[in-house]
């Protein structure tokens, strides 16, 4: 249900959990279980606009010197992402914009897709 400091994770291995659960019979109640960006519990007040509100689906977690993000952003493109993005640094809190940041970019992710390298 969060983050602890006795039980470890990998940002790989919870990715992999979400991408296995995403086909799962559960997978309706674990995205019903989730915030909604710019709508509900700690995304409430996400930073992104009024494009962004509905989404993503992620579960925010806060540990002193430690900020994480995981669950499902669904780009411009209609394609469906699985976000994980663990911060541990003494300064931790200050990654919000970042975090914040990270979920915009997967939304507009027909932006780089129509750039040419």
């Amino acid at each position: 249900s969060g983050l602890s400091r006795q039980t470890r994770v990998s940002a790989a291995l919870l990715g992999r959990v979400l991408q296995r659960a995403w086909s799962s019979a559960v997978m309706p109640e674990l995205m019903a279980s989730l915030p909604v960006t710019g709508l509900d519990g700690t995304l409430r007040r996400s930073r992104g606009n009024a494009a962004t509100t509905g989404r993503a689906h992620l579960k925010t977690g806060s540990l002193r010197d430690v900020q994480a993000l995981a669950g499902y952003v669904l780009g411009a493109s209609g394609k469906r992402y699985v976000l994980v993005a663990i911060v541990n640094h003494p300064n931790a809190g200050a990654a919000r914009p970042a975090l914040d940041a990270l979920v915009q970019w997967t939304i507009d992710d027909t932006t780089r897709a129509t750039e040419r390298p």
